[in-house]
């Protein structure tokens, strides 16, 4: 018999796994602190240290609980007279009891897979992912199928088992199907040997699709941008705009052609008066239809120039197009890097978390042996305390930035997204100015823009003079009248007539409109022009910018290479002398200081020549 005080000791543990899991669960393994944990449980932080030395080992064991089950379903396997059907079906059947069990757990599962955490807790996932899926094809080849056949097969299992985790997340465990894990085996196993039917089971599962997390790095982030960014589809349909217009110019050129036709019903008909008699006009219906064609022959310039006026236009489109591409491209990089500078610094933060709490360890073995006091242990456990907000503070930075990458790529805010670059952008001299700038001016789409706002307003000057010309077109008619007192006209009731000619219209005297224009469209030319040299100037002021911001930060990470690699040793000799009696707390956590002011310098470097590479490249037009 379990003596009360042991099951009181097994039930307080369970109670602190559950606790645990659950918190998780909500926030993420590295959100979660142990005073919140102890809080939440209504137990002292000495209590639950007493079960759990630190918080990594309390992860590990909500972890091996957790994963108790998958040596369950190993079991079962193993089982004599189970064909590849039913241990499938064991397998599906075990997770789903399981996740019906602790409905918490598949949450925090999923936290795990997307913490962007490198430690220890990551590395348990991943080996127990590659056991699990070693296990499988080692019962896969005892069924005699080829290795590819059964790589194929396991995939199909993980997407499964991930399904019921991704199902029970978004809408609890009881809302999957109990005869699920039946159907799903024996539909892999009708395809397993032709694997023609490997398609119907991806068809059972759509929401698989935002399951296992888009691997990005730099440059797929910035072509998937490209692609989808709102900005960039909308300068697309303004360029298509253009090019429609330039159609709709030309369409002024060619002869227009038209068609009239009407009908009118007399129902009191008009009278005359001759010698004193009144005389009645026409007949009770009266029918009348022409075919007319016009030609422009001469309009002053107007038709040529608004052609003109047309591409330049559809050129400047082009241009805006080429700036939104440009613009997503910087925004895009230097976000990403924005994004892995949250990441690298809640790992800073972490280690310096976790050094401290080994510092604590340290701390409290010395008091337990009567060599430190228990203000040195107190000073220590509010030292742990004070470095856990930041860690949660950058993973918070991490997820905020990963919403604002997500809105830049046109993504679903729910989407799982996983970036697979560094801040490896190498260091260096940015190149000379000058030819910065003959680069910039050749390529950057806004100066090319400006550029074309003065050949725009040069060609309106043209336009509202032609306002002073005449006006020549050429016109040709067939017509068609006929009246009646019923029906339809006959032949004596009808006539036709063909006429053609040519038009000439010559302004004389508008008010003084056209002069005005003519003024307005002249300034609007000068305002393009001061324009124009205003963009050269801008143009510069950003590439030289750009150029200062890239070589100070290139010399900032050349100088902070050493510094991190000289403060970790610095701390690793501090706590030998610590050990050893020989440094204070006070030096200890300064070495501890310096290591992480070290590393958040470097990295911060890191990060800045990658920002300021992407403002270089977008500055010059790149």
């Amino acid at each position: 018999m379990t003596p009360p005080r042991q099951k009181r000791a097994v039930e307080t543990r369970r109670r602190i796994l559950e606790t645990a899991s659950e918190m998780m669960a909500e926030r993420g393994p590295d959100a979660v602190s142990m005073r919140e944990i102890s809080a939440r449980l209504r137990i002292t932080k000495p209590v639950l240290y007493y079960y759990f030395r630190d918080k990594e080992a309390l992860i590990k064991a909500a972890f091996e609980e957790g994963t108790k089950h998958f040596k369950d379903v190993q079991v079962e396997m193993d089982q004599p007279g189970l064909d590849l059907e039913g241990k499938l079906e064991k397998i599906f059947a075990n997770h789903l009891k399981f996740i019906n069990r602790y409905p918490e757990m598949p949450k925090c599962a999923l936290k795990i897979m997307a913490s962007p955490s490198e430690g220890t807790l990551a590395q348990m996932a991943r080996d127990l992912k590659e056991r699990n899926r070693g296990a499988l094809r080692a019962m896969l080849k005892k069924e005699n199928f080829s290795p590819r056949a059964a790589a194929d097969i396991v995939h199909m299992i993980s997407s499964v088992i991930t399904y019921f985790m991704v199902e029970a997340r978004e809408k609890g465990a009881a809302a999957i199907d109990r005869s699920l894990p039946r159907r799903l085996a024996r539909m892999i196993c009708a395809g397993a040997r032709s694997l023609k039917s490997a398609a119907a089971v991806l068809l059972l599962l759509p929401s698989l699709a935002g399951a296992e997390p888009v691997r990005l790095g730099v440059d797929q982030a910035v072509e998937l941008a490209l692609e989808r960014n709102t900005d960039v589809v909308n300068a697309e349909h303004g360029r298509l705009i253009y090019k429609e217009k330039i159609r709709e110019y030309w369409g002024t050129l060619y002869p227009q052609l038209s068609a009239a036709a009407s009908y009118t019903r007399n129902i009191e008909k008009p009278s005359m008066f001759f010698g004193g008699n009144k005389i009645s006009i026409g007949s009770d219906n009266a029918y009348a239809a022409s075919l007319d064609l016009n030609q422009i022959l001469w309009a002053g310039g107007k038709v040529r120039t608004g052609i003109e006026m047309a591409g330049i236009y559809s050129d400047s489109s082009s241009e805006g197009l080429r700036a939104a591409q440009n613009g997503v491209r910087k925004a895009v990089t230097q976000m990403y890097y924005s994004v892995l500078l949250s990441k690298a610094m809640a790992d800073i933060q972490r280690e310096t978390l976790d050094l401290s709490r080994q510092h604590l360890s340290v701390i409290e073995t010395r008091y337990k042996q009567g060599l430190a006091s228990d203000l040195a242990l107190l000073r220590q456990e509010v030292e742990v305390s004070n470095n856990e907000p930041a860690v949660t503070q950058n993973l918070n930075y991490y997820e905020s930035g990963l919403l604002a990458l997500k809105d830049l790529l046109g993504m679903d805010p729910d989407a799982e997204i996983e970036l697979a670059g560094g801040m490896t952008c190498a260091p260096g001299e940015p190149g000379a100015l000058e030819d910065l700038y003959r680069a910039a001016m050749a390529a950057r789409p806004e100066y090319r823009m400006a550029k074309l706002d003065k050949r725009l307003a040069e060609e309106s000057v043209t336009l509202e003079k032609a306002g002073h010309y005449p006006y020549l077109n050429a016109f040709a008619s067939r017509s068609f009248q006929g009246q009646t007192d019923s029906g339809f006209p006959g032949g004596d009731e009808r006539s036709w007539a063909l006429t053609a000619g040519v038009k000439l219209s010559l302004p004389l005297f508008a008010g003084g409109s056209v002069s005005s224009r003519v003024k307005q469209a002249d300034l609007s030319r000068q305002v393009a022009e001061e324009n124009l040299g205003a963009a050269e100037r801008q143009l510069k002021i950003t590439v030289k910018k750009a150029w200062l911001e890239l070589r100070e930060a290139s010399q900032r990470l050349a100088s902070q290479a050493a510094a991190v690699e000289t403060a970790r040793k610095a701390l690793k000799a501090t706590e030998v002398r610590f050990k050893n009696g020989l440094a204070g707390q006070l030096d200890l956590n300064d070495a501890t200081l310096a290591l992480n002011r070290a590393q958040t310098l470097y990295t911060q470097a890191q990060h800045d020549v990658c920002s300021a590479s992407a403002e270089l490249d977008w500055a010059a037009g790149k």
